[in-house]
């Protein structure tokens, strides 16, 4: 068993350890991922299980707040990394694609921007997001991912590239064609979404 401590977490708020992912390949690596809030920023870095300390950072630089960091990541079936970055409490991030708040984002274990992502030299995956929270992949390789709402409506999307899901312009299902609804939603009071799994092909 190995135990140990993350270093560089800075928690306060919704801030702090947001997200561990296992290497695809840790059975040669050894490595695992953490998404967490640091001093100045949220930032995805990995090291070895066997070298917690020995941190190499993959992405830095995502804005951090007292609300809405995000903090999901998960490995897809592609092998790339997928992670979760909430708009952190500045609603126009989600819709401006120089900004990598209010998105998901898609990278090389690395890092790096991996062929096939919608936008150029990006590492934007799809946009419109508030605070996703939950990320998972049915047999067929889909992608869907639970967020956060507002005042109304939490919701279910499924993900495709270079989707835009609507935030801070929708909350919801809404009727504008420029924005891709959710598969379901429920009102804020009903519960409020966090991990996602998918068992049996059943989210």
């Amino acid at each position: 068993v190995v135990r140990g401590t993350v270093p560089g977490v800075v928690p306060g708020g919704e801030g702090g350890l947001l997200g561990l992912a296992v290497s695809p390949t840790f059975g040669q690596d050894n490595l695992v991922y953490a998404y967490l809030t640091a001093a100045n920023d949220n930032r995805i870095v990995r090291f070895r299980l066997d070298a917690i300390q020995n941190q190499t950072i993959v992405l830095s630089g995502l804005a951090k707040a007292s609300i809405h960091n995000g903090g999901r990541i998960a490995f897809g079936p592609d092998g790339m990394l997928y992670a979760g970055v909430g708009d952190a409490g500045q609603t126009a991030n989600a819709q401006n694609l120089l900004s990598r708040n209010g998105k998901i984002l898609r990278m090389r274990p690395d890092g790096t921007v991996p062929p096939g992502n919608p936008f150029a030299n990006s590492l934007v995956y799809s946009l419109g997001h508030r605070n996703v929270q939950g990320l998972a992949w049915d047999s067929q390789g889909r992608l869907y991912a639970t967020e956060f709402g507002q005042n109304t409506w939490d919701e279910v999307n499924q993900i495709v590239a270079g989707g835009n899901y609507g935030w801070p312009t929708v909350e919801g299902i809404g009727t504008n064609p420029n924005f891709r609804n959710p598969i379901v939603q429920w009102s804020t009071a009903e519960a409020s979404p966090s991990g996602a799994a998918i068992a049996n092909d059943t989210l």
